[in-house]
């Protein structure tokens, strides 16, 4: 049956703000709100006058609102539309430059599907594909947030012990998070002395914290600045950051444990560890958000879903090479190829000998990895496709 309404959500913390437009994109109902959970698509379905095979409604994809409402709109036989906040921003400044209310933005987005004729119906993906992403973005933001922390300390560990960085290049491992928590402050460090600073490090290190380590490490010690600082202070500050670093990575290693599980049952073959340079944890999460292959047409779909591929500038019966990247895709996908491809291209002979072409053409580091990244994710397609 064909759609005869178009409604429009903004959505809202406690209310969402709702407006229905006909075919010809000319107000039928006027605006009203509803409420969250099952209430709120009742209040929905009844405000707008028709049956859920002939409501088209589009949601803005800002916060994580719209899960509630896309999957119970589904069933209910509705064609759902996530917006890019983008596009409904830009849209609703055609429609009312000065203007920015709830109701407008609402009207906006009713609207998108009437103007905007290549728009896609959302894909809701399987319970168990749908969590095994919502995992793998929670792992990346916390290995994102253990990045930010280590170079946090090892900031702070300059500042305090000059020099110690090029000692201790690996500053997480057990001797190096020992001196961080017991001996950091030089003072202390002092009053143990070399050799029995040696002996505790070498004892954490299994005995591989070698003479010249500890003698260069010594060295650091003597020179470090009198900064006036409390010793426990010092001390202090330095344990609270090992410990919620070391909070993170345990919260790591359990979301690691399940993404395997889950990894398991969406994927039983585990098509995409066949790739070198992707490992569990990127396969994993690639697949999840891939999902349904067949939801995109071709290989380049998914390149500008990820937004690997290039702007065009085609003007005059002219086109302009060399544009930037639109990045008006998934970050997270694109990160992930990405990292995949910063791997891949050590450990595919293809993907190494496609980088070293575009270096050797002068391209920089990103433009060549990025280019990577995209025929890294058409090979990701075509193999979950076949």
């Amino acid at each position: 049956m064909s759609v005869k309404r178009y409604a429009g959500i903004d959505l809202g913390q406690r209310l969402h703000q709702v407006a229905v437009v006909d075919e010809t994109g000319q107000t039928v109902v006027r605006s009203f709100r509803i409420g969250r959970g099952r209430r709120g698509v009742e209040q929905l379905i009844e405000g707008c006058g028709v049956d859920g095979e002939d409501l088209a409604v589009s949601i803005e994809a800002t916060g994580n609102y719209w899960n509630e409402l896309v999957g119970a709109l589904r069933r209910r036989g509705c064609e759902v539309y996530l917006i890019s906040p983008k596009k409904g921003h830009d849209l609703r400044r055609f429609y009312a430059m000065h203007t920015k209310t709830d109701i407008t933005d609402a009207e906006a987005l009713a609207r998108m599907p009437l103007i905007d004729r290549g728009l896609k119906p959302v894909w809701v993906a399987p319970p168990p594909t749908a969590t095994l992403l919502r995992l793998c973005r929670l792992r990346w933001k916390y290995r994102c947030e253990i990045a930010n922390r280590k170079r946090r300390l090892s900031m702070y560990s300059d500042l305090v012990v000059p020099g110690i960085g090029a000692v201790m290049p690996l500053r997480y491992s057990q001797s190096a998070r020992l001196f961080l928590r017991r001996y950091l402050s030089p003072p202390r460090a002092r009053r143990l002395g070399p050799r029995r600073l040696t002996a505790v490090l070498s004892k954490a290190a299994w005995g591989k914290f070698s003479d010249e380590k500890a003698e260069a490490l010594w060295q650091c010690v003597e020179n470090a600045p009198d900064l006036g600082w409390s010793c426990e202070d010092v001390l202090l500050e330095a344990d609270v950051e090992l410990d919620t670093l070391e909070a993170l990575e345990g919260q790591v290693q359990r979301l690691d444990q399940r993404i395997a599980e889950l990894y398991s049952e969406v994927d039983p073959e585990q098509r995409l560890m066949r790739l070198p340079g992707l490992g569990e944890y990127l396969s994993a999460a690639i697949t999840a958000h891939i999902g349904d292959p067949r939801r995109f047409d071709t290989t380049k779909r998914l390149v500008s879903y990820a937004g690997l591929d290039p702007r065009v500038k085609h003007t005059a019966g002219q086109s302009k090479p060399g544009q930037v990247l639109s990045k008006s895709g998934s970050p997270f996908l694109r990160a992930w190829a990405y990292m995949g491809a910063s791997n891949a291209r050590r450990l595919d002979p293809h993907l190494k000998s496609y980088y070293d072409r575009l270096r050797s053409r002068g391209k920089h580091y990103n433009t060549a990895l990025c280019a990577t990244a995209a025929r890294l994710l058409e090979r990701c397609h075509e193999m979950l496709s076949n």
